[in-house]
């Protein structure tokens, strides 16, 4: 038997910068969300497919306002407020990560925000955090920190991962396909945007392939 679609899929893409499409500094978006949905009615032709985005450019998950908006989506860990959103689409850390702020005190903030969303009944598809042209010993280590931890929590308790960092790095694309994609060395141009939205598309779908599958008879 294949594979049934789903009827319905409600999804929220929240983040800062990157997630809002951020580049031509600020005066242009680009949304993953657009590939994403593109992607998404594509494969999955007889759902309702809502995609929403909360982006707030700069915010932080430490310090900033990253709780406070998804308490208004998901209530909080202790007093969940069940969502219509089948899925959130969470990518943040960068900016905290600019800010001076420990890889593993970011990652311990992250994974209380997924907790208030699985409590509120969505899954989470978290993202990794995009490179920047800080190509710095130092600089490397702390996102390569975070995101080890990230992907680490693949698969547990209701939270999945798109790899967008390996899918769209910085310091290992080759220079003319970077100057295609990389806009000001932290955010990115149309196509890069479009390539996070295919990680995330590519992502989500597997997830959904093997939760739709009918399950065998014994």
């Amino acid at each position: 038997m294949a594979a049934t679609h789903p009827p319905t899929l409600r999804i929220l893409c929240f983040g800062a910068s990157i997630t809002a499409g951020f580049h031509h500094l600020g005066l242009s978006h680009h949304p993953y969300a657009k590939r994403l949905a593109q992607r998404l009615q594509t494969a999955l032709p007889s759902s309702k497919i809502t995609i929403d985005i909360d982006a707030l450019s700069g915010d932080r998950v430490i310090g900033g306002q990253y709780s406070s908006r998804l308490k208004s989506h998901f209530g909080t860990t202790t007093s969940a407020t069940k969502t219509d959103y089948d899925w959130l689409i969470f990518q943040g850390g960068g900016n905290d990560l600019g800010y001076g702020k420990e890889p593993t005190a970011i990652f311990k903030e992250m994974q209380k925000l997924w907790d208030g969303c699985v409590s509120g009944g969505a899954k989470v598809m978290a993202l990794t955090v995009t490179e920047t042209s800080d190509q710095s010993e130092g600089t490397r280590e702390r996102y390569g920190k975070l995101n080890g931890l990230i992907r680490d929590f693949d698969g547990g308790e209701g939270v999945w991962v798109a790899d967008v960092e390996r899918k769209v790095p910085y310091g290992g694309m080759d220079p003319e396909v970077r100057r295609k994609v990389w806009d000001d060395g932290l955010h990115l141009k149309a196509l890069g945007y479009d390539m996070i939205g295919d990680a995330v598309a590519d992502g989500l779908l597997e997830v959904l392939k093997v939760e739709q599958s009918p399950r065998e008879k014994l």
